[in-house]
């Protein structure tokens, strides 16, 4: 038991952890706040981030069996996300074009952190399909079961794992920010586009796919 439960965690852990590590809004925002030396910043924004992550992780939990249940509410969130993303994406091209500063064409900049943090992590539409995947995946192998004790172990070894690579951004970005100073529109660049790139995917993904369970499940379990 003690053993399914070290595997279970280190799974859940290295996966979130490595996911987060890939250059990106939510942790260039937490390297944005360490190279203000905004601890306090950096903190708050990262716990209402992971907050929303471990949610939306608890959404996949009970969705991935009503998934073709859950298809109205997919289309909807997509489209919301879409619209938000593609305002996000303009934000950051227009201070591009206009030479500003990197921080300029970060989202959510000029709120509280923590609410900078809550709407940037919840509109980030990978969270949703990454951690379906992932959770499918791991049912499949029987390393994630259906026991309450093993999902509420699952969610933290997330939120464990994404704090790892925030605190690593965290204690790094300052650095990283420093050295790409004299790139930051080439940064709201690379941001803009990433962001516009998103915003496409995920309206195709609304408009022309259905959402369907990523694999196929014994009758036992529904």
């Amino acid at each position: 038991m003690m053993k399914e439960k070290i595997m279970l965690f280190c799974w859940a852990m290295a996966i979130s952890f490595v996911g987060t590590l890939p250059l990106g809004t939510l942790n260039l925002s937490v390297a944005n706040y360490a190279f203000r030396h905004d601890a306090s910043g950096a903190i708050g924004f990262s716990v209402a981030a992971i907050s929303v992550e471990m949610l939306l992780v608890r959404v996949a939990l009970v969705a991935i069996k009503r998934l073709e249940r859950l298809t109205n509410f997919f289309r909807v969130f997509g489209i919301l996300t879409s619209i938000i993303l593609l305002i996000l994406a303009f934000n950051s091209l227009v201070a591009a074009w206009q030479m500003q500063t990197f921080r300029a064409g970060l989202p959510f900049t000029l709120l509280n952190p923590m609410i900078s943090g809550f709407l940037l992590s919840l509109t980030n539409p990978l969270h949703l399909p990454f951690w379906l995947g992932w959770t499918a995946f791991l049912r499949s192998k029987k390393i994630l079961t259906d026991r309450s004790g093993s999902y509420n172990l699952y969610i933290i070894a997330i939120g464990a794992g994404t704090s790892a690579a925030f605190c690593i951004y965290g204690l790094a970005g300052g650095y990283l920010i420093q050295l790409l100073g004299s790139k930051q529109v080439l940064l709201n660049w690379i941001v803009g586009i990433a962001l516009l790139i998103t915003a496409v995917g995920q309206m195709r993904n609304t408009f022309f796919k259905k959402w369907k369970p990523a694999v196929a499940y014994d009758s036992n379990d529904q």
